[in-house]
């Protein structure tokens, strides 16, 4: 995964999938 990707998933998270399926303790580490 890209700086990029990474980027527009926290993006889009709160209107897709990733909102249901990754916790907001899940996306720290990986933006991190």
């Amino acid at each position: 995964m890209t700086i990029a990707i990474t980027d527009v998933v926290l993006r889009d998270a709160h209107q897709s999938l990733f909102a249901t399926r990754l916790r907001l303790d899940d996306m720290l580490p990986i933006a991190a």
